[in-house]
Formats: structure tokens, C-alpha cells, sequence
């Protein structure tokens, strides 16, 4: 078989290779579909018992996995009573989808009480990444959660390793995100404290281990 020399032939070529590696790029690739509620529930972050934000009914969040090349679907219902939510999927770049990171205000109006919004997004690059809330105080209420991308299907690492532990760090402090709110925005502003505990989630094989340092 000759070489293509005619350059129209050669402009069509070229089209059709790209084409056909759109193509197969695209079949590897999958839609990820999570489905949330978003509400406060009562937990024990460091064994003393409060009111915590919470996903499904758990704290922290829900782990989602997916490979480079993926679209994530999180079909998000608020349960809040009382209060809008947003989420921001923190190091996600959001190519072609700015409305779908979650700032609120900026980029998104916050999910009123009892309805439901869909995020839809590509994740284009490999990487360990987490989600929190991105309206008022959330995050400190506890809305937060890990978001790992694995390179695409048939690609390698550029190291090795044997096993993988994902750590998620927060401060936490016994007042509630209400209370922590009211103190920051009064005048004189009321200084909220050092938190009484750091916490730590440790995600290994999906599970999670929490671990507490108490702050002296």
C-alpha cells in the first residue's frame, strides 16, 4: 500500500484518524449517575452528638469515583427545610459547564428548599479532588466529600504504587454553622475560637476510618 500524497486525500486522512480517536475515546468513556438529598442529620463527628449536614444520610459525604473522560451526573434534591444548598466541586475546571460549579450567586443560584438541580460535567484530567457546600456556612456544617478520577480506561499511571489512602482534613468546632455565622457577622464581630477538633476521613478501598485530634 502506497503512501497518500494527493492533499486532499491527506486532509481527509487525517480528519478520519482523529475521528475514529474521538470515537473510541468516547465509547471508553462513561456517565456517572448519583442521586442525592441533602439534608441535617444528627451524628456523632468526635462522640459528642450534634446536628451535622449530611448526604443520603451520611457525613462525610458520599465518595465518588470516576476516570478521566467521565461525565458525572449528581441529580441533587435539597432537603434543608428552611435554607438553599449549592456544591462546588473544588479542581474541576469546568470546560463548557460553568454553570455546573457551583458558586454560589456567581455562577449558580442556590437549589431552594424541596427542589432538585442536575449536575452535569466532564472531569478531563486525573487527580484527587473533593466536593463541598458553597452557600453560607456548609461546609463547616459538614457538606463536604471526595472526588478521585483514575486516568482513562487503558492508560498507566506515570508512578507505582501498592496501595492508595485518601484523607479528607477539617477543623470542628462543637457550635453549630448557625451559631459560628451569627458570632462572624455581628458588630463587634464575636470571634468564633479555635475549633475543638481536627478531623480526619480516611478513605481506603471505600471505606472511611475517622480519626480525631483534639486541639489543645
Amino acid at each position: 500500500m502506497g503512501l497518500v500524497t494527493d492533499p486532499c486525500l491527506k486532509i481527509l486522512f487525517s480528519l478520519f484518524l482523529l475521528s475514529a480517536f474521538a470515537y473510541s475515546s468516547t465509547i471508553a468513556a462513561k456517565a456517572r449517575h448519583f442521586k442525592w438529598q441533602v439534608e441535617y442529620i444528627h451524628w456523632s463527628p468526635d462522640g459528642l452528638e450534634g446536628v451535622v449536614m449530611g448526604i443520603n444520610g451520611q457525613f462525610p459525604g458520599p465518595t465518588i469515583r470516576a476516570r478521566a473522560g467521565d461525565t458525572i451526573h449528581v441529580e441533587l434534591t435539597n432537603k434543608l427545610p428552611t435554607e438553599g444548598v449549592v456544591i462546588h466541586w473544588h479542581g474541576i475546571r469546568q470546560i463548557g459547564t460553568p454553570w455546573a460549579d457551583g458558586t454560589a450567586s456567581i455562577s449558580q443560584c442556590a437549589i431552594n428548599s424541596g427542589e432538585t438541580f442536575v449536575y452535569r460535567f466532564k472531569v478531563d484530567k486525573a487527580g484527587t479532588y473533593f466536593y463541598h457546600g458553597h452557600y453560607g456556612m456548609q461546609r463547616s456544617a459538614g457538606l463536604y466529600g471526595s472526588l478521585i478520577v483514575d486516568v482513562a480506561e487503558g492508560e498507566n499511571e506515570p508512578f507505582h504504587y501498592d496501595g492508595e489512602f485518601n484523607i479528607l482534613l477539617s477543623d470542628w468546632w462543637h457550635k453549630s454553622s448557625h451559631e459560628q455565622e451569627v458570632d462572624l457577622s455581628s458588630i463587634p464581630m464575636r470571634w468564633i475560637g479555635e475549633p475543638q477538633v481536627i478531623k480526619t476521613s480516611i478513605f481506603v478501598c471505600g471505606c472511611f476510618v475517622l480519626f480525631y485530634f483534639l486541639c489543645v
